[in-house]
């Protein structure tokens, strides 16, 4: 007991040392601000102190993402288009923690989040990429032939995320337990192509070479903070 406490403080004195830094750069980005004090506590639990995921804890890494996808993931969550799906237990445990959430909260976690630093993370579910750059030319259309996203279409960046965490959303799309809610257009969308590409490893080939593609040359944070969720908080 006494080695998990000293190693939970260790992981939140990291974290509020990392903070730190992050809000003074904060200053160079358009006034956005970074969330308060004990704001992001709520994010790291799961997904880290740098926002790099967690494979064991079904979270994926989350820096680098746009502002206004994330806002909106937030906002699905707490409103129920996201999560509610029967067997989403992972979706579950996020409606409950976004439920806490307002608008305000959302944006200031949003800019936060999509500001931080690029983040390495491994890969475990194989696949060969090869095999899977000529399924990619379907999700390139929003993804990019970068795996860079589209804010423009909401879709969210592929390259170099949690290739088990885009497997287990791609079930999810194919089963309906995700994109079946009222008002998630995307996630409609997304359904669609799932159903196109069949069997196990066809979609690990796939998911293998978009986590490999090199992504945006840049990263920004949208201007997201403190904007109300039909800015950046609606799939709708």
């Amino acid at each position: 007991m006494k080695t998990f406490h000293a190693e939970r403080m260790r992981v939140l004195a990291a974290g509020f040392i990392f903070a730190l830094g992050l809000a003074t750069s904060f200053s160079a980005h358009a006034g956005v601000p970074p969330p308060r004090p004990t704001e992001f506590d709520i994010c790291q639990g799961c997904h880290g102190v740098f926002a790099q995921g967690n494979a064991e804890l079904g979270a994926p890494r989350i820096a680098g993402l746009d502002a206004q996808y994330l806002g909106r993931q937030l906002a699905d969550f707490r409103d129920r288009r996201r999560g509610s799906g029967a067997g989403d237990t992972f979706g579950a445990q996020m409606v409950t923690i976004a439920s806490m959430l307002d608008d305000t909260t959302i944006g200031r976690l949003a800019a936060y989040v999509s500001a931080m630093p690029e983040v390495q993370v491994s890969t475990s579910i194989g696949g060969d990429g090869k095999a899977g750059q000529a399924t990619y030319t379907t999700c390139a259309a929003c993804h990019g032939v970068n795996g860079e996203g589209s804010v423009s279409l909401g879709a969210p960046r592929l390259a170099g995320m949690t290739d088990s965490y885009l497997a287990r959303q791609f079930v999810a799309y194919a089963s309906g337990m995700r994109g079946s809610s009222a008002g998630d257009d995307r996630g409609a969308a997304m359904r669609g192509i799932t159903a196109g590409i069949k069997g196990d490893k066809a979609v690990r080939d796939v998911i293998s070479y978009a986590v490999s593609l090199p992504g945006p040359a840049t990263l920004s944070a949208t201007a997201c903070a403190d904007q109300p969720a039909g800015t950046c908080g609606s799939s709708r």
